[in-house]
């Protein structure tokens, strides 16, 4: 027997959820597209700092992220997921501009300082947004598979910037910061166009609020475990930014060329992020979060010993694979 065509109504519903999902995924592709990555080390010591400076920023930067993770997310749940968003976006073009006429550690400290900002508001927030609205119009099951398509869009984003960036400071190392700034200021007015429900549910004071999140992990074992497990894969995967810089330089590579193997790296990661979804069908979460963290880990121990040739590509292309996974495989759980 033939099953009902949708009515009216149920036709509209989903026009605006496709409608939704596309103008989300659109943020989600500019969001992050930093430009700058490829070469921001290269851009500081052009502009005096030391090597320990340089890793003392990133230091600062991940420093804030802890601060500040918990914060952001109770801003998200108070005020709005797009809210956080919009403001996570205005804080990447805040930070890029600083950045790009810093000449001091203290003014790239506050630049640093911004973009783990820009990133804590946006990270978490996107996700709730994309269950929420989900679960609005029935289809909360779906959420594996729409991370695993947002976490590629994400990653594609990603890849182009890294490409152009690297072009463009093989002619000035500060245009990418520039070009970033822009680019986060579309996203910016992307999420100005986006739609959410009204917060619903209870308002509590920002200290209430964060408290009930800490205790709520505190009492969940298994939640305690994940978050725990996130953050020791997040630092890895954050190390290869660092990493692979002054690595690919000290084997002959200049940003341009460094831009295109992290494009390519990236391109890699969206191509398994898309398809992570389905691994869930086959393997058990314990085997897929394992599988990862070991690879990830022996991947850094075989770059140690690696040239510039095939077997650092393969390498490179293992931690791809490990940097896709990430984000689509740990969020469904959380």
């Amino acid at each position: 027997m033939t099953p009902p065509l949708p009515g009216p109504h149920a036709e509209r519903a989903n026009a605006e959820l496709r409608r939704d999902l596309r103008t989300f995924y659109l943020f989600r592709l500019l969001a992050t597209s930093y430009l700058f990555t490829p070469i921001f080390m290269l851009f500081q010591a052009d502009r005096g700092l030391s090597f320990f400076e340089r890793l003392a920023l990133g230091g600062i930067y991940s420093a804030v992220i802890v601060l500040v993770e918990v914060p952001t997310g109770v801003f998200a749940d108070r005020f709005g997921r797009r809210r956080a968003m919009l403001l996570g976006a205005l804080a990447m073009v805040g930070s890029s501009l600083l950045a790009l006429q810093a000449d001091s550690f203290a003014t790239f400290a506050i630049a640093e300082s911004l973009g783990a900002i820009s990133i804590a508001l946006c990270s978490g927030a996107d996700s709730a947004y994309l269950y929420d609205l989900l679960d609005a119009h029935g289809r909360a099951h779906e959420y594996p598979k729409r991370e695993s398509a947002a976490s590629a869009w994400h990653l594609v984003g990603s890849a182009v910037a890294f490409a152009g960036g690297g072009w463009l400071a093989s002619y000035d190392l500060g245009l990418p910061y520039l070009v970033t700034a822009a680019v986060a200021a579309v996203a910016a007015v992307v999420a100005c166009v986006m739609r959410e429900a009204p917060v619903a549910g209870p308002v509590l004071t920002f200290g209430r609020h964060s408290l009930g999140a800490l205790a709520e992990v505190a009492r969940n074992g298994r939640l305690a475990w994940i978050v725990g497990y996130s953050a020791v894969v997040f630092v890895l995967l954050r190390a290869t930014i660092y990493v692979y810089q002054p690595y690919l330089h000290e084997r002959g590579l200049g940003p341009a060329e460094t831009g295109v193997l992290f494009a390519g790296v990236y391109l890699i990661a969206a191509v398994v992020a898309y398809r992570t979804h389905t691994l869930y069908a086959r393997f058990s979460d314990n085997v897929l979060l394992w599988s990862l963290l070991g690879v990830l880990a022996v991947s850094f121990v075989g770059l140690a010993g690696a040239g510039a040739g095939p077997w650092m590509l393969a390498l490179l292309v293992v931690q791809a694979i490990a940097n896709g996974l990430y984000s689509p495989l740990t969020k469904p759980i959380l």
